[in-house]
């Protein structure tokens, strides 16, 4: 991919942006978002949001009422010229892939951060997604009409995928997409000391759900020596059951999460990307947001963290917990292998700020828009 042209980045793109994305706080998908949709805006000349409910938290009700406000939002923006229309599209949220049905922009682009498809499951309204048994017993069966019904929604948008490997995954489900690969960008967070300079403590961080690997808490901290301690923060951690030698924060934000990283020498990513509906190749944003406190990372060696572990800043594992654990005896007890990945969290930070992922959505909408500054 080109870099970008430098006239659209430095003129205001001659559209209205209208972004749907999760709200903020609403998990992983809506924080990215939040910084995404700030600096995109500032480079049309206007811009609106629709902030729809997280995973599981979307009734009729509330897709009645988004889709009201986007409808209307739409309609007033064409009387005024091109429409940007871009949405954040994920596993768990369905209400963005129900609002790209049928709302077309002068280019409708997504972000889908959960290849090799977008939504997953499209019917896990509020009250299905209070049950498991139930949302698995409706989409399990209909894996195949969903991906059809999908195929049909996201026909004619542009996707936009977090990783080489993401991306190549959604040319294949989507072959009637235009593709573009992409990179989560680093958050902007406070300078904190090193991690050589830290307690000898490992974190768990995100959001408490079934595949981000907090089920092997126990093995975890079983495989590694008491001298290693464990410290666990995020949104729904404090409903983990209380584990001897794990420290259970719950969600932090602000100066807490500011303690929270410089309390600990690296994040654990003891991720299993796969699933009875096969492998996910989300882009983990935990990571991200560690590499924005100089933090490095040790992961289970699935879906895209492998790719992640070649652009610097983190290691991989054999996905089991006592290669996990070994690998992170040997990292976290090695002053020059933290300082060696720090470097490299660093040299990521400088170059994955949201204003450059901001610019490569820019090249593309601006050559549609303004196709004689391309």
């Amino acid at each position: 991919m080109t870099l970008p042209n430098a006239r659209l980045l430095e003129e205001k793109i001659p559209a209205t942006l209208i972004s749907v994305a999760p709200r903020l706080r609403s998990g992983g998908v809506g924080d990215y978002a939040e910084d995404f949709v700030q600096a995109a805006s500032r480079l049309f000349s206007s811009a609106h949001e629709v902030r729809t409910g997280g995973p599981g938290q979307v009734g009729m009700l509330d897709l009645l009422r988004d889709r009201r406000k986007l409808s209307r939002l739409l309609k007033e923006a064409r009387r005024t010229g091109p429409v940007v229309l871009h949405f954040e599209l994920s596993a768990g949220s369905l209400s963005p892939f129900w609002l790209l049905a049928g709302s077309k922009g002068t280019i409708t682009t997504a972000t889908v951060h959960d290849p090799p498809f977008s939504v997953w499951w499209p019917f896990r309204l509020r009250m299905i997604s209070k049950n498991r048994w139930i949302n698995h017993g409706i989409h399990f069966p209909l894996r195949a009409i969903n991906a059809r019904l999908e195929r049909i929604v996201l026909k004619g948008t542009v996707l936009f995928a977090l990783s080489d490997r993401g991306a190549d995954a959604l040319r294949k489900s989507f072959p009637e997409c235009e593709v573009v690969s992409s990179r989560h960008f680093i958050p902007p967070r406070p300078a904190i000391s090193p991690a050589t300079d830290r307690p000898q403590a490992v974190g768990l961080f995100g959001h408490a759900y079934k595949g981000k690997g907090f089920d092997r808490l126990q093995s975890l901290r079983c495989a590694l020596p008491d001298s290693i301690d464990i410290r666990v923060a995020g949104r729904g951690t404090e409903r983990l059951a209380g584990i001897p030698g794990v420290t259970i924060l719950g969600s932090v934000d602000g100066l807490q999460e500011d303690e929270f990283f410089a309390s600990v020498r690296a994040i654990l990513l003891p991720y299993a990307n796969t699933s009875r509906y096969g492998e996910i190749l989300s882009v983990s944003g935990v990571a991200a947001r560690a590499f924005a406190y100089g933090t490095p990372v040790i992961a289970s060696d699935s879906g895209t963290l492998t790719e992640a572990a070649e652009e610097g800043g983190l290691v991989t594992a054999p996905n089991d917990v006592e290669s996990l654990a070994a690998l992170t005896f040997e990292t976290t007890t090695s002053d020059a292998e933290l300082e060696r990945l720090g470097e490299e969290t660093l040299l990521l930070r400088d170059s994955r700020t949201v204003e450059d992922t901001v610019s490569r959505f820019a090249e593309y909408w601006g050559k549609v828009v303004s196709p004689e500054s391309a």
